[in-house]
């Protein structure tokens, strides 16, 4: 199975040409759909997690890659980053390591169930994230995309060349 494909407007025409690059844009645009409801913070998230929503819209929608389609992935994303949170106390508050009784009331030291737990959540928060392009690597991309494109609104060359004038 291939790499799965990243949202045109992440990708720096390597693979394809800027023209191409440029019309898969647009028809993600469109595909996107609104971004009315994104805002809407669901009521049955508890109020870590309400916080995690808002944070998460609020930095996203600066992006402007996400819509009210993204609206359940947004969610998972401050669920996992709440779960995480409470399991980190349970671990700062019990350690990774605790001790048990073995089913021959001998007393034995084990890994902390919840630290296990934090680990799936751990891997679940870093695949949400991968979805909505907040890894590092992604935001240096889409950073690096912004400012070329303003230099090439800037560029008189590239403006006659699009058949601009200004």
């Amino acid at each position: 199975m291939g790499r799965k494909r990243r949202p045109a407007l992440t990708k720096q025409g390597k693979s394809e040409t800027k023209a191409e690059l440029s019309v898969r844009a647009e028809a993600e645009k469109r595909l996107m759909g609104s971004d009315d409801k994104i805002k809407e913070v669901p009521a049955y998230l508890d109020e870590l997690e309400q916080a995690y929503y808002k944070y998460l819209v609020t930095e996203l929608e600066i992006s402007g890659i996400i819509g009210n389609l993204d609206i359940g992935v947004v969610e998972q994303t401050a669920i996992a980053l709440s779960d995480l949170r409470k399991l980190d106390a349970q671990l700062k508050r019990d350690g990774i390591i605790i001790q048990q009784i073995d089913r021959n009331q001998n007393s034995v030291m084990k890994e902390n169930p919840a630290f296990g737990a934090k680990q799936k959540v751990l891997n679940q928060y870093r695949a949400l994230t991968s979805l909505l392009g907040m890894s590092p690597a992604s935001r240096a991309q889409l950073a690096g995309m912004k400012i070329e494109q303003k230099e090439q609104e800037e560029d008189p060359l590239f403006q006659v060349l699009a058949g601009g004038n200004k």
